[in-house]
Order: structure tokens, then sequence, then C-alpha cells
């Protein structure tokens, strides 16, 4: 991976050990943008009918996606407590994005909506350590849980480190912190799937929505387990004129791939369920740069690759049909951190 920042070879502050954490106890706002792309295509796919081959549709059956997603949020520290925020104001100013698909002949797009555009939440956090999130701006989202999961920290306070660490040293990052700090865990609540039309007989454009909608085929990043290791570097660098640590970071996940909700494609002929074996595969690393002196993160940028495998085995017109696709694509995340000082 190709270094992201210009390196600025200054002696190293942490060569004794220091703490790296965010200070919420400053008089401030801090703006969170978030910038996410994932492309797919298909790189193999074949199908055969009682052990012969089979021309599918469309040539190779398969297709290309890219879907980008943009996030941006303001945070409010309006009461905290030993340091940590007990109470804050988070402002949605702007959540979209937009998929894109191509497959064979056809291609199209569609933009993916948020029921927390122009939303505003007061957080708050009672004696049990529970979150909770009242809508103090816009309306309600609709659905179960769509309030859940909020945290009072920034997302990337998550790969930061527990203690004191020294240049060199490093940590574990667990799933739960990975899907945090990515923003991975709350995909769902800002991204729905939109409902499909209950007769069916929408226009395609509504049929590429209940397909691609809700961050499309690579939704499932939010349910799998993760691993991670972060390692605080040994010189710091300077971005946008302020001096930063620099946290490397490497992650990666693999495994059988969670099916979607709803279910996947239906049965055959004789209404047997198919028999399907899908993995998938996922290696990033980036950095995380934190400022000391402002007390808070600055950048993090994360890239790498992404793959998945699927069979389908099902019995169709009195034969058995297998369908085998692997697709593969890249995945790319920015998240900046700026701050704008209360009056």
């Amino acid at each position: 991976m190709s270094r992201l920042f210009m390196t600025a070879a200054i002696a190293f502050a942490f060569a004794e050990g220091g703490t790296l954490a965010t200070d919420y106890t400053r008089e401030r706002t801090m703006r969170v943008e978030i910038e996410r792309t994932i492309e797919m295509a298909t790189t193999e796919f074949s199908m055969e009918r009682d052990g012969e081959p089979v021309e599918g549709r469309g040539g190779r059956g398969g297709g290309a996606t890219a879907t980008k997603q943009h996030i941006v949020h303001v945070d409010d520290v309006l009461e905290h407590e030993d340091g940590a925020p007990k109470r804050v104001r988070r402002a949605f100013k702007s959540v979209g994005g937009s998929t894109t698909f191509e497959a064979g002949e056809n291609s199209g797009s569609t933009d993916l909506e948020s029921p927390f555009e122009d939303l505003t939440l007061e957080l708050s956090v009672d004696e049990d350590g529970d979150v909770a999130a009242e809508v103090v701006e816009g309306s309600e989202p609709d659905g179960e849980g769509a309030l859940e999961g909020h945290r009072l920290t920034l997302a990337l306070d998550a790969f930061l480190p527990d203690g004191e660490v020294g240049e060199g040293g490093s940590w574990e990052l667990e799933s739960d912190a990975v899907l945090a700090a990515l923003g991975l865990d709350l995909e769902r609540a800002l991204f729905p799937r939109p409902q499909r039309e209950e007769d069916g007989g929408g226009e395609r454009g509504g049929r590429g929505r209940g397909r691609f909608g809700g961050g499309g085929s690579t939704s499932f990043l939010g349910q799998v387990e993760w691993e991670g290791k972060a390692t605080l570097e040994a010189a710091t660098e300077e971005y946008e004129g302020v001096e930063c640590h620099v946290i490397a970071i490497e992650l990666e996940s693999s495994g059988d791939t969670p099916e979607p909700e709803g279910g996947g494609f239906g049965g055959g002929d004789d209404s047997e369920p198919p028999e399907i074996d899908s993995t998938y595969e996922i290696e990033l690393e980036g950095r995380l740069l934190f400022s000391q002196k402002a007390g808070r993160p600055v950048r993090l940028e994360v890239e790498g690759t992404l793959s998945t495998e699927r069979e389908m085995e099902m019995s169709r017109g009195g034969g058995t049909m297998v369908i085998y696709t692997k697709r593969e694509g890249e995945f790319s995340q920015t998240v900046t951190v700026t701050e704008d000082s209360k009056e």
C-alpha cells in the first residue's frame, strides 16, 4: 500500500510511553466527514446442468457494482464527566450516496437515501452506561432499532489504545472496535433497505432499489467477524498543518457469507431450497492520524480488497443445476475530523 501522507522526520514524543485519547473537555464542536466506496465485479461465472456447461444470459452472467456513501455529522459535547462525554448533540448534515450497476447490456443507478438526513440527535448516558438517543430536530426514523447503537464518543476512538503505548507498540483490535471505527455497525440504520413493492409490478428502478439499496451486495460487511491490529509508528507526520502521531491499521475477515435479510434465491420446480456455499475474504490496511496537541483523531484512510465466492446447487426441470460466481473488488474509506471553537 502506498504511503498516504508525507513523512515529517520529527523526534517521536512517545518513546517513553504516552496516552492517545480524545479530549472531550474542550469547548469545541467536531465535524466528521466519511467517504466510503465499494466496487465489485464478477470475475468468474459458470452454469452447469447435470454436469454439462450451460451458457448463461448476458454472456458470463455477471456484472459490476459501485456503491459510494457519504456521511457528515457535527458533534457538540454538552456535558462531560471525568473526561468522558455524558451528553452530546449530534447533527447529521448529510447522509447519502449512490449505487451504479452494469449487467450485460443493462446498466443503471440509484440514489441511497437516509432517514438521518438533516436529523439531530441528543445522546445521553445513564448511570448504567447505556446510551439513549432522542430526536431533537427532524423526524424520527421508522423501523425497530433505528436509534440504537449510537455512541457519545467519536467512532475513531475505537482504534485508539486503552492505555499508554510506546513507539512500535501494538494492540489488537476486536471485531466490535473495527465495526464501530468504520461505521459499519450503523450502516443498516443509516441506509435501510427500501421496502419491496408488494404487487411486484413496479418499474425497473424500483426493483433496482430493492436489489442494490442499503449498501448493495456488500452490506454483509457489518455482520461479519473482524480481526485487526494497530501499531504506533515511530515518526510523526503533518497533515494540513497539524502534527500527528501515526497508527498503522491492519484489518481482515474471512468466512461464510451471511445471507441477506429476506433470504436468497427460491427453490426449483419441486420447491426444494437450493444448497448454497458462499464465502468471502477481506484484507484492508491504512493509517489513523492522531494529534496529541488537538486531542483528537485527524484522519483515517483505509483501503484494500474483498472477494466473494458463491456456489448454488438446485433442482430444476427434473435435473440439477449448479451456478458458480466469483466477485472481486476494492474497498476504500476516509474519515476526516475537523473542529470549530465555540464562541
